[in-house]
């Protein structure tokens, strides 16, 4: 849309799909930023530089996992096909 002008129901879907995407990628760059040696990479080489960041990559990825199965173990069990599906669909995306 233009300034001032409201936005099309077309342009309102499509800014919905692209904030549920961009909130997700800023989430995780966010808590990779805030983790402890998550702010700068101090390394020589491009090696051990992709090294660091695939350990911080895996260390994230470990943390969600604890995070989503402990919610599966919180959940009646009606809800308990649906988020074990949840954690299925997040382990097949690492």
């Amino acid at each position: 849309g233009v300034r001032g002008r409201p936005l099309s129901e077309r342009q309102q879907n499509a800014n919905r799909k692209k904030s549920k995407v961009r909130a997700r990628v800023e989430h995780i760059f966010g808590a990779q930023e805030t983790a402890p040696g998550g702010r700068i990479v101090r390394s020589i080489g491009f090696q051990r530089a992709a090294a660091k960041i695939g350990l911080q990559n895996l260390v994230y990825n470990m943390r969600r996992m604890v995070i989503l199965e402990r919610g599966v173990a919180r959940r009646p069990e009606g809800n308990a096909k649906a988020a074990a599906k949840a954690a299925d669909q997040h382990r097949n995306r690492a």
